[in-house]
């Protein structure tokens, strides 16, 4: 599976600065000068640690608890969805489904398209159990009541103000069946979507962190689970 890294920019950036900052360090020649181009170039490691190798062990180990010939929907935002998405396919058999939705923006995800995701389907041999959508997670084109599990990874955190996130949650809780289950992957507001949940009825909703696996340089990665 080809992979890719989020918002490829500021790992980029960190590279840059680290390295300018060793160059201009060896000049002076002082052991001091070293500190903050080591701390870049660091912050850079663990920032690609997390798209490349950690992402792939946070799905997994989430991904666990789902019973599978279920039928889920994954609200697709960045290359951590089509992963999930694949993930759970592969466990999947006729007449499980899994529908991914996504609004296909490129800006925090390269290669992010209808097409790429659907081709990787394809080679996959998940088309039988799979489904792509273009759609926005703040209103959803499924009736209540339809799906076993609601995924959505970090997608929320990307809508403001907060009324919209609300709305994200909303629409996701709308959709999950009586006792379905959310799983909710992100980097920020997490609380915010408990409380979001638990105003709507949501049941032993449980938050947990992911350590290095999710780290994305200042910014932790939790995962959030819900019933209805």
């Amino acid at each position: 599976m080809k992979k890719s890294v989020d918002a490829p920019l500021v790992p980029l950036a960190f590279i840059l600065f680290g390295l300018l900052g060793l160059v201009s360090a060896i000049k002076v020649g002082e052991w001091t000068n070293f500190i903050f181009p080591m701390l870049f170039l660091l912050l850079a490691a663990v920032y690609l640690h997390t798209p490349l190798i950690g992402k792939y062990r946070i799905i997994k180990k989430s991904s666990c608890g789902i019973k599978y010939r279920k039928k889920c929907s994954n609200f697709r935002f960045r290359n951590w969805s089509w992963s999930f998405l694949i993930e759970i396919a592969r466990h999947l058999q006729h007449p499980g489904k899994i529908i991914g939705i996504d609004i296909w923006n490129k800006q925090d995800q390269a290669n992010n398209s209808f097409e790429n995701t659907k081709k990787l389907i394809v080679e996959q041999q998940l088309a039988d159990v799979s489904e792509l959508l273009t759609a926005d997670m703040v209103k959803l084109p499924f009736k209540g009541n339809n799906f076993n599990y609601v995924v959505a990874s970090l997608s929320i955190h990307n809508l403001k103000p907060a009324y919209k996130r609300q709305a994200a949650i909303q629409e996701a809780f709308r959709v999950l069946k009586k006792g379905g289950r959310m799983v909710i992957i992100d980097i920020e507001h997490v609380g915010e979507y408990q409380k979001f949940l638990q105003q709507l009825g949501a049941k032993e909703i449980s938050i947990s962190n992911t350590g290095i696996n999710g780290m994305y340089a200042g910014l932790f990665t939790k995962v959030l689970i819900a019933k209805k």
